[in-house]
């Protein structure tokens, strides 16, 4: 399961943007994760919930927003959101497709305190 590996870099960005900010608890981890990412959301949390323990980020909420599959066709320009990994452009049928959003894994905010801190990539 590389859900543990992903929990502990996660958990190292955690505790440097804690670090820095140093006026608080880690209230919450705001997740972007792509429905490509290769991630499974279930593991992701049963990672976080025993692996935060000791950590900056123990007892913080860990929210994951999920972002779906978006393609632009390079033939006719087409945007679409496909259910199904489907990779032809629903409007002309070229599969000469470029993948915008859908495989992200990334940290979008982490909330120490009483406020919002931007972070990196979590490299994932």
């Amino acid at each position: 399961m590389h859900e543990t590996s992903l929990m502990k870099n996660l958990l190292a960005i955690v505790d440097r943007a804690a670090g820095v900010e140093g006026n608080g608890p880690v209230r919450v981890v705001h997740l972007r994760i792509g429905e490509m990412a290769g991630v499974s959301e279930d593991a992701l949390r049963f990672a976080f919930d025993v692996m935060a323990k000791g950590t900056a980020a123990e007892g913080a909420s860990l929210d994951v927003e999920k972002v779906p599959l978006q393609i632009r066709c390079a033939a006719c320009g087409a945007n679409s959101n496909p259910s199904d990994f489907v990779f032809i452009c629903p409007a002309c049928g070229s599969c000469d497709i470029e993948i915008l959003a859908g495989r992200e894994m990334e940290v979008d905010y982490i909330l120490v305190g009483d406020r919002a801190t931007e972070s990196e990539d979590s490299g994932a």
